[in-house]
């Protein structure tokens, strides 16, 4: 099966997740390195240091807007092998023309799958601070299915409306409070509480020279959310984000909700932590062929994504969520079949969630995977759900054979 069918496949199955929601699409691009095993390898192109070769991977994940972050599913990625360096004159080329189109693709392409979705909310970092992506991905029609977008700021823009640059209009903002949250832990980052300033406003962004499109607005008005982290700890990144945003903010309390989402956008370097270093190792693999492994790296996608789910539904934030959102039908069968099997005779060693619930399906996922059941141990990470997926697939392969 080809990557194409493979990320469609699982992009009808997140569609159906997403009906009637309020969901986001979380975008972001990785490298999957090779260079380890170059000289087995055969068709790839060039990373991002320009010399070790491997692929790319820019998937669309969606996840709740409201309510705990559970991940829906996978509205679709790209995989894309690099085997051309930028041209001298890359700015200056119309950006269907330029790699940096993906942002708009993949948003459109992840919106059109999701058919039965009211309203979506396109998140990405930096890298997608493009001004083609706010021109072309919003539709805010009164009428019909609406796509917001929440980009993270990168470039000290020139404003339109009253000249001058984004920065020094943002600074002379007044504060109009601060917000305090847990800031997640991440390599190289333990967890640390932070309390920030938030200031927030609406600007009007010129349309950039380089590369201007005539059917592009020569301006586009935005609001805008910065929070910026006070006194941090001594050698710590201070935490500073200026979110541009189509969404409402004209109060304090929309304010920290566009923050609230953006929050969320971490779910997908979860995702990448498991397709590469805590679950999937995707860069270990033995597959020699470029086209294979690309195909390999569209399967691992989904089952990273799968993962995360299962993570996320663990406890009771999987209490209100169908089975149906990773299991199909046939495996709700062996899922019950196996509980049997798991359950010992102590209350402890019970699975006690809501039957057919996401929650009662991972646990036994969890055991499958290592987990002894006790609340008092270790939450299940992303090994042991990934563990845990390939066991019970295995089962399940079994068990469907042997009813034939």
């Amino acid at each position: 099966m080809k990557a194409s069918e493979i990320l469609a496949t699982a992009a009808s199955r997140t569609a159906a997740a997403a009906a009637g929601r309020h969901v986001l699409l979380i975008q972001d691009t990785s490298e999957i390195n090779y260079q380890a095993k170059a000289g087995r390898k055969r068709g790839l192109g060039k990373v991002g240091n320009g010399s070790d070769v491997g692929l790319f991977v820019h998937p669309v994940v969606v996840v709740e807007a409201e309510g705990p972050p559970a991940i829906l599913g996978l509205a679709g990625a790209m995989v894309w092998r690099r085997h051309k360096a930028k041209a001298a004159d890359y700015q200056s080329r119309p950006i269907e023309t330029k790699k940096s189109h993906r942002w708009i693709a993949a948003a459109k392409a992840a919106r059109a799958a999701l058919v039965h979705t009211p309203m979506a909310t396109m998140i990405a970092d930096r890298e997608s601070d493009i001004y083609e992506v706010f021109a072309r991905v919003p539709q805010l029609r009164p009428e019909g299915a609406r796509t917001h977008v929440l980009v993270r700021c990168h470039h000290d823009r020139v404003l339109g409306d009253e000249g001058g640059r984004l920065h020094a209009r943002i600074a002379a903002w007044p504060q109009a409070g601060r917000t305090c949250f847990e800031l997640d832990a991440r390599p190289g980052r333990p967890a640390r509480d932070v309390t920030l300033a938030v200031r927030f406003g609406e600007v009007t962004l010129r349309q950039p020279k380089l590369g201007a499109d005539p059917k592009d607005p020569p301006q586009i008005a935005l609001r805008l959310v910065e929070v910026r982290e006070i006194d941090p700890p001594a050698g710590a990144t201070p935490v500073h984000w200026r979110l541009f945003t189509t969404h409402e903010v004209a109060t304090l309390k929309h304010a920290l909700g566009v923050v609230e989402l953006y929050r969320r956008r971490w779910t997908i370097e979860q995702v990448f932590r498991t397709l590469k270093s805590q679950g999937l190792g995707i860069e270990q693999s033995l597959i020699a062929d470029g086209e294979a492994l690309e195909n390999l790296a569209a399967t691992a996608l989904v089952a990273a994504t799968q993962v995360m789910q299962c993570v996320h539904a663990r406890g009771e934030g999987g209490h209100h969520i169908p089975a149906s959102r990773v299991f199909t039908p046939a495996d709700v069968p062996v899922l019950a079949a196996l509980i049997t099997k798991l359950e010992s005779k102590t209350p402890k060693q019970k699975n006690s969630h809501p039957p057919q619930s996401l929650a009662w399906a991972v646990w036994v996922i969890a055991r499958l995977g290592g987990w002894n059941g006790y609340a008092s141990e270790r939450p299940p990470g992303p090994i042991t759900m990934r563990n845990g997926l390939e066991r019970f697939h295995a089962i399940a392969t079994g068990f469907a054979l042997a009813r034939q």
